[in-house]
């Protein structure tokens, strides 16, 4: 490693000195040295083009053409930092042929030093995305739905790592002991730690999610705080849009640590109903009814017939009605064809009790009267009735 900085450093030196004396063949001087530097960082700027599109994107297409897509990505990933890191070295030189003091050498320095170590850092963050793509064959593992949420988080992770290694670069270039500075946190750092327990928790949270493939993007959950599709499962917290269109941000350690119902799961989907029909119905009627019903579920494409149950009995006898009970399930799960299935099984049911000569029951009452007013005394009440209301009139007028 020595033996490479001295090269390069020496080659630095032979490179400064060639431009040195071509500003000397323009005449010397300040005004030669700046064209020179004018022209030394043009060149790289014309360089960078070159060496950018021409080299960096040659390889890009190279890899295209053997189908070697992850390497492709680098390539193209990296080729912005290339032409930003070709004009910091234009810049390095042309600065290094004017004759500056050694102070401003120096602060000149230290800022194009800053640059490219911004300059590699960023180069590493743009390339995690695509290595990440070689993460695949391990995140499959978890299932192809949960393999994309696992490279984000990946992607998240190691992006995170990049920006706190550049910034412990550029602190320990600027002369900060970063290791002293850490360990001089004391109490601090023990509140901060303190204090981030409950993100760190939430990062374990969204671990356990991927490793115990809780859900994925997509998958429609019910906790006891909400209801709705996963959007986004992150580092610390998981977005959920609800039915009513309403977004929820829930932390991680707070869903793993409650009850999760993972309704896109389910094999089959479950239809529940209770058909009543009239007490003036036959027992004919009913076991011809009941049979019918159990035959269409049996011959029906929708309905599953394995690994599930698939009921229809009386249930009791309810306050107006012989109530007939179906339990089945359904072949599919999405919403909208299971709706679709029991609208026409509905249609299906009545017209198979309306065939059999029943009818459905509604709620009703009897009143019962145990025994009826004497005709004659009725009579005769609605006589003085009448007497009375034909004599209010005189009354009134005599005490007038």
């Amino acid at each position: 490693m020595e033996e490479l900085t001295s090269r390069l450093h020496g080659l630095t030196e032979h490179l400064v000195a060639k431009f040195t004396d071509w500003a000397d063949l323009v005449g010397g001087g300040g005004v030669g040295r700046v064209i020179i530097a004018i022209a030394v960082l043009l060149f790289f700027i014309l360089v960078r083009k070159l060496l950018a599109h021409g080299v960096v994107g040659g390889a890009r297409r190279l890899a295209n053409n053997r189908k070697h897509q992850t390497l492709a990505m680098i390539f193209n990933a990296i080729q912005t930092p290339v032409e930003v890191f070709v004009v910091l070295l234009g810049f390095y030189f042309s600065t290094e042929v004017i004759d500056f003091s050694d102070k401003t050498d120096a602060a000149i320095f230290s800022i194009l030093r800053v640059f490219v170590i911004a300059t590699i850092f960023w180069a590493f963050y743009r390339v995690v995305e695509p290595l990440a793509l070689g993460f695949n064959t391990f995140a499959g593992r978890f299932g192809a739905g949960l393999a994309d949420d696992l490279r984000q988080f990946f992607i998240r992770c190691v992006r995170t790592l990049v920006v706190v290694l550049a910034g412990v670069a550029l602190l320990e270039d600027w002369g900060i002991n970063v290791t002293a500075f850490l360990g001089g946190l004391g109490l601090a750092g023990m509140a901060i730690a303190l204090a981030a327990k409950d993100s760190v928790a939430n990062v374990f949270g969204g671990l356990t999610i991927f490793a115990d493939k809780l859900f994925k993007r997509g998958d429609w959950i019910e906790t006891p705080h909400f209801e709705g599709v996963v959007e986004f499962v992150g580092l610390r917290a998981t977005k959920v849009r609800t039915f009513s269109k309403a977004l929820v941000v829930m932390p991680n350690a707070e869903i793993v640590d409650s009850p999760v119902i993972n309704w896109s799961r389910m094999t089959h989907r479950r239809i529940k109903m209770v058909i009543g029909v009239e007490y003036r119905t036959t027992a004919d009627q009913i076991e011809k009814i009941i049979e019918r019903l159990r035959n269409f579920l049996r011959e029906d494409e929708d309905v599953a017939q394995e690994d599930v149950p698939q009921m229809v009995h009386l249930a009791d006898f309810g306050s107006s009605s012989i109530n007939i009970d179906l339990y089945y399930f359904t072949q599919t799960t999405d919403w909208l064809t299971w709706r679709d299935i029991r609208n026409r099984h509905i249609i299906a049911f009545k017209r198979i009790i309306e065939e059999e000569g029943a009818a459905f029951a509604f709620p009703s009452q009897s009143l019962y009267v145990e025994s009826m007013p004497d005709v004659k005394m009725a009579e005769r009440a609605a006589d003085r009735d009448d007497q009375n209301n034909n004599s209010a009139p005189q009354n009134a007028r005599t005490s007038e």
